[in-house]
């Protein structure tokens, strides 16, 4: 009997410690990434921002106001240039629609069109839906801390709904906002780096301000900066809404 006790609070004690990690690492850590990967997210923002986006022989500059409900729904509405005003993008799960006022039409986004560049820049339209949760389908690889800054190396797990063979955070520890992220190919191969700056309290909340989106091996970006931004404000359903596009 005391040896079927001894085996018991043994194994109790073992599986606590295996409760207790995440991948190759210690529990906080996931707490860590999850935090850095919600960090703009609310239960809804609204506001206004500008993306810039520079590619070969290619620039442009436009502002957009915003809203959003959680990850699941987002309206963005084009104010500027005057060529684009008024161009809209719904994303209501995995679904995605467009408003071209030019022509008056609302066209849905298919399968055949998700990995088509949205409003020019180096997002994709598969970026918009695919809002992967980092904690649920990736596990901690490896994790080296440092005076300032946690450095954190995620791999999917096996059969997770992802793009990337592995992703890199570099994550401040002081308030778990993240500096920057790098998305590797299943191969291994860098494929693009997302930076973090301009970190500012709006609202309430500390958050980054302006993303780069860098693509591997080119002199090319899209920068996202949030002029104004809300968190947790009223938001008619109606901005979610295939009705609301054309308002």
């Amino acid at each position: 009997m005391l040896r079927i006790t001894i085996i018991s609070i043994i194994a109790f004690y073992s599986s606590a410690a295996t409760a207790q990690k995440w991948g190759n690492c210690t529990a906080d850590t996931r707490t860590i990434v999850d935090k850095a990967d919600r960090i703009m997210f609310s239960r809804t923002s609204a506001g206004k921002m500008t993306m810039s986006v520079k590619k070969a022989g290619y620039s442009s500059k436009m502002t957009m106001k915003f809203w959003s409900e959680g990850r699941d729904k987002m309206s963005v509405k084009i104010t500027s240039p005057a060529r684009n005003r008024n161009t809209s993008t719904l994303k209501v799960g995995n679904n995605v629609w467009y408003y071209m006022p030019r022509t008056d039409r609302i066209v849905k986004v298919n399968s055949s069109m998700m990995g088509e560049s949205w409003m020019g820049s180096h997002f994709s339209n598969d970026d918009l839906v695919k809002e992967t949760q980092l904690y649920k389908h990736y596990d901690c690889q490896s994790r080296k801390d440092d005076k300032d800054f946690i450095v954190i190396e995620l791999k999917p797990k096996s059969n997770a709904p992802v793009v990337w063979g592995k992703i890199v955070m570099k994550i401040l520890k002081s308030n778990n906002i993240p500096e920057e992220s790098r998305y590797y190919s299943e191969k291994g191969q860098l494929k693009r780096t997302m930076k973090f700056s301009g970190v500012k309290k709006v609202d309430g909340k500390t958050v980054p301000t302006v993303m780069t989106l860098i693509p591997a091996g080119k002199e090319e970006f899209t920068k996202l900066v949030y002029e104004k931004i809300r968190f947790d404000v009223a938001i008619p359903s109606r901005y979610f809404s295939i009705r609301g596009l054309k308002k």
